[in-house]
């Protein structure tokens, strides 16, 4: 008798179980389901961000050199200036700083090397910013456009007057302008030309230069 009691409490329980997980599943399903939700718009936000390294070829950093000439407003004129460095369009420098994409506005590393009369030169590795023209739609012409761009920054410098006397050498700071276009090409490749003005100057020494310079660029991986 006491077998046929728990058998019985036995089978009642498993139908109140089994009737109490019908109920849940008419019953809370949507309300489960609704639930978990926000669970998966919170895992959605605590997600890693997507890879930077599947971007398409105009964003990738730009490898260039550039040649031209350059001198001081008052002495040595048109004289050799080599450059070279990387550009970051605004997709890639927004990695550095996030508001550059908002301001169509690129990364340019850069050193330069101004020849100067009598054995001198100029020496600088400088950190630009370079603010893109927007185009409108259409603009461009098959596989390549032309993108005007202005920009400023500041370098780590260093001159040297050579062998002239009176010119003292200086390692200081200083301020850079440019302005120029580039050509991209959809291949990723790039040409480009700018004017670019150098203030150089502390404590009587001056340096400030001007330059035009052309160059050409390769997107990087090559």
């Amino acid at each position: 008798m006491r077998d046929d009691l728990l058998n019985g409490s036995v089978s009642r329980f498993a139908r109140s179980l089994a009737l109490a997980t019908v109920l849940a599943g008419v019953f809370g399903g949507p309300g489960l389901a609704t639930a978990a939700e926000p669970k998966s718009a919170a895992n959605s936000r605590l997600a890693l961000p997507a890879s930077r390294l599947n971007r398409s070829p105009d964003e990738a950093p730009v490898v260039f050199g550039t040649l031209g000439l350059g001198g001081a407003f008052d002495h040595d004129q048109g004289q050799p200036v080599v450059g070279g460095g990387v550009i970051f369009r605004p997709a890639e420098a927004a990695g550095f700083l996030d508001f550059l994409y908002d301001w169509n506005t690129g990364m340019v590393l850069q050193a330069e090397r101004l020849s100067l009369g009598q054995g001198g030169r100029t020496l600088s590795a400088d950190l630009i910013l370079r603010r893109y023209q927007r185009l409108g739609a259409g603009t461009g012409n098959g596989d390549r456009v032309a993108v005007p761009f202005w920009g400023g920054g500041i370098g780590a410098s260093s001159a040297d007057g050579g062998e002239d006397a009176g010119a003292l050498p200086l390692k200081y700071w200083s301020l850079v302008a440019e302005y120029g276009r580039e050509w991209r090409f959809a291949s990723g490749r790039l040409l480009m030309v700018k004017g670019q003005l150098r203030y150089f100057h502390k404590g009587g020494v001056d340096y400030t230069a001007w330059t035009v310079a052309a160059g050409a660029g390769l997107p990087f991986p090559f």
